[in-house]
């Protein structure tokens, strides 16, 4: 168990890391400010002149096609190179959207920008919990992982705020501040215990085991402390000489059927429940279902709803377990987005009045429903699947799931602008309330509860 000088170590090495990923979710939120202002008439910062509908919809979703390609360029450099150097090259790719962005003159300019900025958030989501796993003490374990959704929300709330005061070249310039911080206190930062093992660097590796436990000196190395260092570098050696090769075989049984499926099938309502859609084209979508607010403003509530909820959902998730806040978050998400679209048909093809005085329904109605995502929805899809896999596939099916979440956001994404242009705004929130409606149906009778315990064990494949 780590001291409190460890906790600390742990906390500043978790802090560092997530501001890259603060940079990023504010990549994420870029759309939702600028790409209205591309879309003008009046715009000059592209020679090819106006964003279109359908180039808007590149620009939106193209970012995922670069996280799936970083998912797998990632995961190869955490074995080539190990966890800090992989996390160190997080900061090309990222640095280079917002270089690109600055400099841009042409919309496929701008598709190269956002595809490196899907690049490193493909990264991201492979290397920062492997981080998170190796250094973290299992006490606060749970709290330290809870930061990537913390400052993802956050750098959506961040481009929100300054997207609204900022102009398009001054936010490029000013977000290369956060990769080289970044940069800079990476050096502060040791690799993982495990990793510099692997490397067979066992005195670098002891020198890092003490920074996240907290010791400053070998005479304060307990009996207990040294023999969880041996252990590690048991372990190490023991997994580095066995073959625990998957093979088809191993995905046949029922348990690890059904745990693919349910990985996946969360990982599709996760996406296409319409919220990431929303949240990334924020200003778009308030600009449309008639809200009082600005469009930007009416974004930056609610970009501080969900932070909100995210914080909620570390105590919920605890008292009313994994199932029964999935249903709550999936069925009030559905039931938001039915409503909001109720409205925006009345408003659209109605010429009563009094509709004008509730039009500050939309941003309440909105808010209310992205709080209900994020208490549950949001977060509770990446962390349960190792209580659903068997131990044996965990690896390979969380990736297949992260594979699944990148390829569903980029159609999300791409279609979102498409459909609202023939289905208008109304016809896409009622759709995505119905797949939140019939998502709450299967994981109703179909996902177990898993709180406290692994109900697909390993022994069973």
């Amino acid at each position: 168990m780590a001291s409190t000088r460890g906790v600390r170590n742990q906390i500043f090495a978790t802090g560092v890391m997530n501001l890259i990923n603060l940079s990023h979710g504010a990549a994420l939120g870029w759309v939702s400010p600028y790409l209205p202002i591309l879309m003008s008439p009046d715009q000059d910062l592209l020679s090819t002149g106006p964003v279109t509908v359908e180039q808007g919809s590149w620009i939106g979703s193209i970012l995922c096609l670069g996280a799936l390609f970083g998912a797998f360029v990632y995961g190869y450099l955490v074995e080539k190179f190990g966890i800090k150097r992989t996390l160190q090259a997080l900061v090309i790719p990222h640095s280079a959207f917002w270089i690109i962005t600055y400099l841009a003159t042409s919309v496929h300019q701008l598709y190269l920008a956002r595809f490196l900025a899907g690049l490193s958030g493909g990264g991201i989501i492979v290397v920062f919990p492997l981080f998170i796993a190796d250094i973290s003490d299992k006490k606060i374990r749970g709290i330290l992982g809870s930061f990537l959704a913390l400052t993802s929300n956050g750098g959506f709330l961040l481009m929100y705020v300054i997207g609204d005061v900022l102009s398009y070249h001054t936010v490029a310039l000013t977000m290369l501040a956060f990769p080289l911080l970044f940069t800079v206190l990476m050096c502060f930062v040791p690799d993982t215990p495990q990793t510099c093992l692997k490397k067979g660097r066992t005195a670098e590796a002891e020198r890092s085991f003490m920074f996240y436990r907290g010791i400053r000196t070998q005479a304060e190395k307990t009996s207990a402390l040294r023999q969880e260092f041996d252990n590690m570098e048991k372990f190490i050696e023991h997994s580095s000489g066995q073959n625990f090769r998957v093979t088809l075989a191993d995905f046949k049984s029922r348990e690890a059927k059904l745990g693919i499926f349910i990985g996946v099938f969360l990982m599709f309502i996760n996406q296409f429940c319409g919220i990431f859609a929303i949240l990334t084209y924020a200003a778009t979508i308030f600009a449309g279902v008639g809200s009082t607010l600005s469009p930007n403003t009416s974004a930056i509530v609610m970009g501080t709803i969900q932070i909100v909820g995210t914080l909620s959902s570390f105590v919920f998730v605890d008292l009313a377990g994994r199932k029964v806040l999935l249903i709550i978050s999936i069925f009030g998400t559905g039931l938001g987005l039915f409503v909001l679209a109720v409205f925006n048909w009345l408003t659209v093809n109605m010429s009563t009045h009094w509709i004008q005085d509730y039009s500050w329904f939309p941003i309440v109605s909105l808010s209310a429903t992205v709080y209900l995502f994020s208490i549950g929805l949001c977060s509770i899809p990446f962390f349960v699947l190792p209580e659903l896999l068997p131990q044996k596939i965990c690896n390979a099916g969380n990736t297949l799931s992260m594979v699944s979440i990148t390829i569903f956001a980029f159609i999300s994404l791409k279609i979102f602008p498409i459909m609202v242009e023939v289905i208008n705004i109304y016809g896409v929130l009622g759709l995505y309330a119905g797949i939140s409606f019939a998502g709450v149906a299967v994981i109703t009778f179909i996902v177990p509860e898993t709180k406290g315990k692994n109900l697909i064990s390993p022994q069973s494949v």
